[in-house]
């Protein structure tokens, strides 16, 4: 099943695939699966395919329905295959910030990650996002940058060193870095993924931390509701597909434009909404 008919659309392929198949490139947090295990009891169905390359079976996002499902023993899942190297698709960060933190705080990340004090913060950006630094961080009007070599995925073993230290922390977009830091934060700045990382990551089993990633897929379809009987291996994988074939071509579908809300969450591209 494809998307058909729309503008430039993203090509997409809705179907199952074994849930052992799939390959997350993201950690989890056990609080968020272990709700959404009770919210997928409760409803009875997985709600939106997770976003899949179709040459590696690579997650690109859903990494928590993953690892609901397993728990839950489900045999397949639900996915949107799409091409991952098609220029429509991005591939962003996340930043973290941090509110009210202590000069120990501080003082204890100067020497975990060994940090540089630069000249300023725009310093402190461009030696991270040219890969001479794994990382950065900005407090106030001042930048600092890690000493470290590392490269790959390798630096984002720092991202957890600096989660051990921070109980709470904001994940922020670009957008967003100059009020948070005008707001007091300390935020953490690291180097963009790329393709590459999140294939290789995936296909490795050497994970990002949580919400390392964050992926606009235009025309990402939504509000699909797969029933977890489906999923659940009571069906053979010819009958299951042909329920999910004969679901999908029945619904009626509308497109939501950029910045769309959708289950309570603000999107920045086009959504295939299902069942609108």
């Amino acid at each position: 099943m494809s998307s058909n008919g729309w503008t430039d659309q993203l090509s997409f392929t809705i179907t199952f695939l074994k849930i052992s198949d799939v390959k997350p490139h993201e950690e989890i947090i056990e609080k968020n699966t272990s709700e959404l295990v009770k919210a997928i009891k409760k409803d009875g169905v997985q709600i939106d395919p997770v976003i899949v390359d179709k040459n590696t079976n690579v997650a690109l996002d859903g990494m928590h329905r993953i690892s609901a499902l397993k728990a839950l023993e489900a045999k397949r899942i639900m996915v949107a295959k799409v091409d991952y190297f098609d220029e429509k698709i991005k591939v962003y960060r996340w930043l973290r910030a941090v509110k009210n933190y202590s000069s120990a705080l501080l003082d204890e990340l100067k020497v975990v990650l060994e940090l540089r004090k630069v000249p300023n913060q725009l310093e402190a950006m461009r030696s991270v996002d040219s890969g001479k630094s794994p990382l950065a961080i900005l407090e106030g009007t001042t930048g600092y940058v890690s000493t470290l070599s590392l490269t790959g995925l390798e630096r984002f073993n720092l991202i957890r060193e600096f989660d051990k230290r921070t109980k709470e922390h904001a994940e922020i977009m670009d957008k967003e870095l100059d009020q948070y830091l005008r707001n007091g934060y300390m935020v953490l700045y690291v180097k963009k993924p790329d393709k590459e990382e999140v294939l290789k990551a995936g296909l490795s089993g050497i994970l990002f931390p949580p919400k390392s990633t964050r992926h606009i897929i235009p025309f990402r379809p939504v509000n699909l509701r797969c029933p977890l009987d489906l999923l659940l291996g009571k069906l053979n994988d010819q009958e299951a597909s042909e329920v999910l074939a004969r679901m999908i071509e029945s619904m009626p579908k509308k497109i939501l434009p950029p910045n769309s809300v959708y289950a309570g969450r603000v999107y920045e591209e086009e959504l295939v909404l299902y069942n609108p």
